[in-house]
């Protein structure tokens, strides 16, 4: 009948929607998961990067150091 083809079709409309919602918010969660990753790598970088300027400074002070010797 005409009014069971028109339930079905809202029950399949309901059950992709569901499942779109799903899939939806699975996908966001990894999305933020990233971004913390992200974040995180950026700051470790940063944190490197500054590492590596002292540590050349240091080198930068004892070769001069040593020229003068």
């Amino acid at each position: 009948t005409p009014s069971y083809a028109c339930f079905r079709t809202n029950e399949t409309i309901a059950q992709v929607r569901s499942k779109a919602d799903a899939e939806t918010a699975a996908l966001q969660a990894t999305l933020r998961k990233e971004q913390m990753r992200i974040q995180s790598l950026e700051r470790s970088l940063e944190q490197k990067t500054k590492e590596i300027d002292e540590l050349t400074k240091i080198c930068d002070d004892l070769i001069l150091k040593m020229g003068k010797n």
